[in-house]
């Protein structure tokens, strides 16, 4: 049996990506079109790194359950 990790890979590494982008952003706290424009971006950059994470971690699982089913005895 070979793992086979790439999905995962290619999923952090988009991940890091968007966490690098948004690092060290300062917030525009003005009630301000701008500043709500803003705030209302990286809500959603937020939103996006939240769910990368989660699909990593759902497909990290799916690689170990197949293992997991491989690994046991008669296929439980």
């Amino acid at each position: 049996m070979q793992i086979d990790l790439s999905a995962a890979r290619k999923t952090v590494r988009e991940l890091a990506e968007l966490l690098e982008e948004i690092d060290g952003t300062v917030v525009d706290d003005a009630p301000s079109r701008e500043g709500a424009r803003q705030r209302t971006d990286l809500s959603h950059k937020l939103q996006r790194c939240t769910h990368l994470g989660n699909r990593a971690s759902v497909e990290v699982t799916e690689v170990f359950q197949t293992f997991r089913g491989w690994d046991s005895p008669a296929g439980t």
